[in-house]
């Protein structure tokens, strides 16, 4: 049986935009392929099914965003639960983890004009376990396309030494991807590393732009990062925020200084403030345009007549235990997933990989 054309998308490290990557290069390849097979053959973050299978979080995503429809459990063969590392250690069976994987591709290669395969973080991530994301590739027959943050020194030092290990394995490496590069940089820095890099043999094939809306978090996100309750407007956690500012006191001047779609760390005997923001007074619609949130802290919950005020006026407040200094020092460091109601978030990708990935030259190099 004729195999199909494969890639194996890698990350250098943890954050650098491998899944972004994978839904980008998903997109493109969905719109030139007629059938495209999605897998990712070891997950390490999972969800339980409706039917109580347990998927990577990001197999869950692409099958919703995507509407991949191949069944679960051969898109996401091999889960890592916790304790799974310490039974393998006590008893060792690479062969069957390694067919596993093998079977679960043949199944979803079946029929299918291209395979894109997403690993999980750098290429020596599962090597505990004898499934290496650069022993993976191995298995599958797959080249590598491997995702670097942006900058010029540290992304070359850290693409070589991911290279290293997956050419060790025998595995040929089709291209890199330069991701949250400051757009003003990107001319500068795809010349640079292009030059460093092909003296190893390995092209440059995207330099992708940093765009602030892929890293801003939803409230949904949020509550569930300081473990906290909506007690009002549930319906809206898909909310995006881009910045978070905490709120000791209310006045005329902090309305002025808040930022489009912030979030407000406070406490719920913060009145004055609460009323404002559930409020109608024209003074105070620069301050109702620009919180898309808002964070009560401490455990303080507002009076029941103020939560019926924020419930009217249709905004989302989380409830939290949290200490104030700590939940907003917490928000201000989130990194965001992909969620798969965010659709502003999945057309911009769509654009960034459409325009600053160089998509045939990539196909081209698969190939060889």
């Amino acid at each position: 049986m004729k195999t199909p054309p494969r890639i194996f998308v890698a990350a250098t490290r943890q954050d650098d935009g491998k899944t972004t990557t994978a839904v980008g290069l998903l997109m493109q390849l969905m719109a030139q392929q007629p059938r495209v097979g999605f897998i990712k053959p070891v997950g390490q973050r999972y969800v339980e099914l409706d039917d109580g299978t347990k998927v990577d979080k990001d197999v869950w995503l692409i099958r919703r965003v995507l509407g991949l429809s191949d069944a679960a459990q051969y898109m996401s063969p091999v889960t890592v639960p916790s304790g799974f590392t310490r039974e393998y250690i006590r008893q060792r069976e690479p062969e069957r983890l390694a067919a596993q994987v093998k079977e679960a591709f043949a199944v979803i290669a079946d029929g299918k004009t291209f395979v894109l395969i997403e690993g999980t973080g750098h290429a020596g991530v599962g090597a505990v376990f004898d499934l290496s994301n650069a022993r993976v590739a191995e298995l599958l027959g797959s080249p590598v396309v491997l995702v670097s943050g942006g900058g010029i020194g540290r992304p070359v030092d850290e693409i070589l030494l991911n290279a290293a290990l997956f050419r060790q394995h025998g595995v040929r490496i089709a291209g890199v991807i330069l991701n949250k590069v400051a757009k003003e940089r990107c001319e500068e820095v795809r010349e640079y590393t292009s030059r460093a890099l092909a003296w190893h043999g390995i092209k440059v094939v995207g330099v992708v732009p940093y765009v602030p809306l892929l890293s801003q978090p939803t409230l949904r996100e949020v509550c569930r990062a300081i473990a906290g309750t909506f007690i009002s407007c549930v319906e809206r956690d898909a909310t995006l925020y881009a910045h978070v500012t905490l709120l000791s006191h209310f006045s005329l001047e902090s309305v002025r200084t808040l930022l489009p779609s912030t979030l407000v760390v406070a406490t719920g005997d913060q009145s004055e403030f609460l009323v404002a923001c559930a409020g109608e007074e024209p003074a105070m619609w620069a301050l109702r345009a620009n919180v898309c949130g808002i964070v009560l802290t401490d455990g303080i919950a507002p009076k029941p007549h103020i939560v019926k005020m924020l419930q009217h006026a249709r905004v989302p407040v989380i409830l939290s235990d949290m200490p104030a200094y700590e939940a907003t020092s917490h928000l201000s460091r989130m990194v965001a997933k992909l969620q798969p109601d965010n659709p502003e978030k999945m057309e911009a990708i769509s654009q960034l990989f459409s325009e600053y990935v160089d998509f045939s030259t990539l196909l081209e190099a698969v190939r060889e």
